[in-house]
């Protein structure tokens, strides 16, 4: 089963039907459920989705993302991994070495727990996660 970690900037194309990337990552969302792929993200990528929704598309929508996000978990297609004091201390390191990147603290947590969770590929729409040698798709 493909493991695959979902970054913000897909969470965001997928519930704003006005971002550029939307219909990409709605048909490739459906096309990882269709094939069962595991998917997780963290509790700190969630919360810059759903501010993110929120000033951009409104309140309604960051509810009905937020909506689709518990169903997704109820229904055992999402994992939440969550930054705990451990991660967050090798996030730092992470940030700390790649000085010459615009990495945010949270694409950091997202390097250390993606690769704990041994994830096959990132379903995101930015490059941060090639430049740790990640797969990135759609």
């Amino acid at each position: 089963m493909t493991r695959v970690f979902v970054d913000t900037s897909a969470w965001i194309a997928l519930a704003n039907a006005r971002d550029q990337w939307h219909t990409t990552a709605r048909e490739y969302y459906l096309f990882l459920l269709q094939r069962r792929a595991s998917l997780c993200t963290s509790n700190y990528v969630l919360a810059e989705a759903y501010t993110h929704i929120r000033y951009a598309a409104g309140h309604a929508s960051a509810l009905r993302f937020q909506a689709l996000i518990a169903a997704a978990e109820k229904q055992h297609y999402l994992q939440v991994l969550w930054v705990d004091q451990a991660t967050a201390e090798a996030a730092w390191q992470v940030f700390a070495q790649y000085a010459d990147q615009f990495f945010s603290f949270t694409d950091c947590t997202s390097f250390v727990l993606a690769r704990q969770a041994r994830v096959d590929e990132v379903f995101a729409f930015d490059e941060d996660f090639r430049t740790m040698s990640f797969i990135i798709k759609p």
